[in-house]
């Protein structure tokens, strides 16, 4: 007797969708997208952290910490001081990557956000239309340019702490009827270091990548990593990454590594599906063995993804 195929749900068929069509695209069709260096090796929360009002969230990697904190605005409706939260989950990867792009592309840390028509700007960055994601776009822009980040580094002898602010300022207003207000900001200024940063160590990333693996947060946090790590390894230098450590960077929303390792598996082959040129393997089960690959975005387009209006 065959067994019965089991059916797709809408949000997998979608999904299955979306990296059918990003594999199937020629590489000079692609959009592409800079994520900061920093964020390819910690990242936001992936899902909102349950967290105190200005309790700072924190995740490691190796020898490098990346503290998140929110700060809070006065509100221009009541005139308190609020808490936004902080920035979580794909969409705020996503959101990050095309405000980094829009200020590489005019070299201007200045960002002038959109008043009028927020779907437009929506679509603009590859999602949906839908009130829903207009309603969420605006919450993790706001919640971006209201938290601090801190990038702490152990060298062995002493910890190196810098703070790296995404935004140095933003002017906010609010925006909907009365009783209904949210907060959104209307011009959004890259903090010098963080955008002298970006110019130093971007990281080009294709959006229909990006897009695709949407779905799945830890995907898109592995996919950037390899992106940013494997062109930088020497050729015949392979480096080897143990359980441990992956567990460290990419397991925090697991209890027991044996979870993390079976469906970090099945994320790596989602991720492979579409950087292609990503080469890896697992060794004896005890950990990943990374080799040089190229990049999913070659120079050329990177440059000419630059240069283009």
């Amino acid at each position: 007797m065959t067994e019965k195929k089991q059916a797709l749900s809408p949000v997998a068929k979608r999904r299955t969708k979306l990296v059918y069509e990003a594999f199937q695209e020629e590489p000079d069709d692609r959009d592409i997208l800079f994520q900061s260096g920093v964020l390819c090796h910690t990242f936001f929360p992936r899902r909102e952290p349950e967290l105190a009002l200005n309790e700072v969230w924190r995740t490691d990697s190796g020898k490098m910490h990346l503290y998140v904190m929110p700060m809070p605005i006065i509100d221009p409706t009541t005139n308190e001081l609020r808490y936004l939260g902080l920035p979580y989950g794909a969409k705020a990867r996503i959101i990050l990557a095309n405000l980094n792009t829009i200020a590489l592309k005019t070299q201007n840390p200045v960002i002038e956000m959109p008043a009028d028509n927020l779907t437009n700007f929506t679509t603009f960055m590859g999602f949906s239309e839908g009130g829903s994601q207009v309603a969420t776009i605006r919450d993790q822009i706001s919640r971006m340019s209201s938290c601090v980040i801190r990038m702490a580094y152990d060298t062995g002898i002493k910890q190196k702490n810098v703070n790296l602010p995404l935004v140095s300022g933003f002017d906010l207003f609010p925006e909907g009827p009365a009783g209904q207000r949210a907060l959104w900001p209307s011009q959004i200024i890259l903090s010098d270091h963080y955008f002298h940063n970006l110019i130093d160590h971007a990281v080009p990333l294709a959006k229909s990548h990006m897009l695709a693996l949407s779905g799945n947060v830890t995907a898109l946090d592995v996919y950037s990593f390899l992106a940013h790590r494997l062109h930088r390894i020497p050729r015949g230098k392979p480096q080897f990454l143990a359980w441990s450590t992956l567990y460290e960077q990419f397991g925090k929303d697991y209890a027991r590594i044996a979870d993390f390792r079976l469906n970090f598996g099945r994320t790596l082959k989602l991720v492979k599906s579409l950087y292609t040129d990503a080469h890896f393997e697992e060794k004896g089960g005890k950990g990943l063995l990374l080799h040089f690959s190229q990049p999913p975005v070659t120079k050329k387009l990177m440059i000419s993804g630059l240069d283009s209006k």
